[in-house]
């Protein structure tokens, strides 16, 4: 009686289409990590340039007296969106990437995000 080829003793064709499919896995779920670490580093770019769009609607606040409510009501607006921003980079980026933008060399440099001596 002739024996049955069972999956452990499969070779040949077979064999190479699953070490193929194993081949683009990897590398479907590599390219899947990189899109999400630069997702999560945009999320973050977006979030500092929503910061600043937020201190130059204060700045216009305080020269157009007004129109500062509605000045100050687009700031806050900015900088609630810039806070689900940062959210949303930090849980994309894990604790392997920082958000913050002293570290990616952004905004918040050494002398604070509004340069040297502050506002």
């Amino acid at each position: 009686m002739a024996e049955k080829d069972t999956p452990a003793e499969r070779s040949g064709p077979l064999d190479e289409s699953a070490d193929d499919s194993a081949d683009t896995l990897d590398r479907v779920r590599g390219r899947a990590s990189e899109l999400t670490t630069r997702i999560g580093r945009l999320a973050g770019d977006i979030a500092d340039s929503e910061e600043r769009v937020a201190r130059t609607y204060e700045d216009s606040a305080r020269l157009r007296p007004h129109a500062a409510d509605r000045l100050r009501g687009a700031a806050q607006d900015a900088r609630d969106f810039a806070v689900r921003e940062r959210e949303q980079s930090r849980r994309l980026l894990g604790s392997g990437e920082s958000d913050d933008p002293e570290d990616r060399g952004g905004a918040g440099g050494p002398d604070g995000p509004d340069g040297p001596g502050g506002p």
